[in-house]
């Protein structure tokens, strides 16, 4: 789910006990019933680990996993440093299970880079290149694309490798699938559990060959 908001905790906010309650009830029907909910921990640079009197939901939703985001620093410009943390993901070792690419747009300035693609080249300023090229609402019904950045960039990613490993095992478990999952990332920032990576790095050929 590439969907969040911030709650406060408690009676502080109208409504917002039930809307947290109604969340988790239905993350866990689906887990109850074998479907792995994959949500995006949410754009906010809050550590959700001590937030207090905040709830990021659906990350925090259920017994569904929170994928964070990263991106490159001047990928246009030669960087390769893919799994580091973007400047807004939510993070939090107790609520992130891994992480995956989400694009940033953090690179300082608007010096211009040329890239090629397909029939000729884009110039465009250098930060754009570290973004996710994505899918979006276009001026026709077919849509078009658009450069994104966001921990909705990366629940996708996340959830398409799980699908990896689903499609190799069809009949896996919801438990085996999540282990799957964490266990095809590759570790990255501190080691071991993260508070920015979880269990580490999505890795889609890792997934394929296990």
């Amino acid at each position: 789910m590439s969907l969040g908001t911030v709650f406060a905790r408690g009676g502080g906010n109208t409504g917002a006990g039930p809307l947290v309650a109604a969340m988790n009830k239905a993350v866990n029907y689906a887990n109850r019933h074998g479907v792995l909910v994959v949500s995006a921990a949410g754009n906010d640079g809050l550590d959700l680990d001590h937030s207090g009197s905040l709830i990021a939901v659906p990350a925090e939703s259920g017994a569904g996993i929170a994928v964070s985001a990263t991106a490159p620093i001047g990928w246009a410009l030669g960087a390769t440093n893919f799994d580091t943390p973007t400047s807004y993901t939510n993070y939090g070792t107790s609520v992130i299970n891994v992480s995956a690419p989400g694009g940033d747009s953090a690179y300082p300035g608007n010096q211009r880079c040329t890239m090629p693609v397909s029939g000729g080249t884009v110039t465009v300023p250098c930060w754009v290149f570290d973004l996710v090229l994505s899918t979006s609402r276009g001026a026709t019904a077919a849509g078009g694309y658009s450069w994104a950045g966001g921990t909705s960039m990366a629940a996708p990613a996340a959830s398409a490798v799980a699908a990896i490993i689903k499609q190799k095992n069809p009949n896996i478990s919801l438990g085996a699938l999540k282990t799957a999952l964490q266990n095809s990332a590759v570790d990255a920032g501190k080691q071991g559990a993260d508070p920015f990576h979880g269990k580490g790095f999505v890795n889609a050929l890792n997934a394929c060959q296990r």
